[in-house]
């Protein structure tokens, strides 16, 4: 049984390789992890496991990985799943935020992945913006067009080496590609998950 750590909308296989089991959704064809979280893969069966839910609340300032999640005329939905700045903590399940569609959070697309500031978490409605330092941000996003992650190109620009688009429409963090998880977030998952 192979285990790895996964973050929510991260894409895990195709149907046609894997039958997915709980934490897993299906869109055209495609399996996608719904937590952060180990992914466990038995034979052809795909599940996610996810991490324990951390202290709250959340406080104004601190910056949080995110999923865009959908979006409506005037702000996008985003699922938090983990601190990353001053805490690290992990959210299980994710809090729903909203970002809205004002510079600079335009551009932005569902199953983006983002570090966001927590702007008000007043009446408990949690508001996050990409306003800020370089490092807020999309830092892993999907080609639109055939699902294969985007490559960072010049500037401010993403580009699919699978189907070659070219995206200019998103605020890239300077840390586009990072995966905080790599970088300590993931001994202190391993730490909370065995509690």
């Amino acid at each position: 049984m192979k285990r790895r750590i996964v973050v929510p909308g991260e894409k895990l296989g195709v149907v046609e390789e894997f039958i997915p089991n709980e934490g897993i959704r299906e869109e055209n064809g495609n399996l996608y992890s719904l937590y952060l979280g180990s992914l466990y893969e038995k034979d052809v069966k795909l599940s996610v496991r996810p991490f324990k839910r951390p202290v709250l609340p959340l406080r104004p300032g601190e910056i949080a990985l995110g999923e865009v999640r959908s979006a409506d005329r005037s702000s996008y939905n985003i699922h938090l799943v983990a601190l990353i700045k001053p805490r690290k903590a992990l959210l299980n399940p994710p809090v729903q935020a909203v970002m809205s569609k004002r510079p600079p959070n335009l551009g932005v697309r569902p199953s983006d992945i983002l570090l966001v500031k927590i702007n008000s978490t007043k009446s408990g409605l949690i508001t996050v913006t990409m306003n800020g330092p370089p490092e807020l941000g999309v830092i892993l996003s999907f080609c639109p067009v055939c699902g294969a992650p985007l490559r960072k190109g010049v500037g401010y620009t993403l580009v699919c080496e699978n189907c070659g688009k070219v995206y200019l429409d998103k605020k890239i963090s300077s840390r586009y590609g990072w995966n905080p998880f790599k970088e300590g977030m993931v001994a202190y998952a391993k730490k909370r998950s065995t509690r």
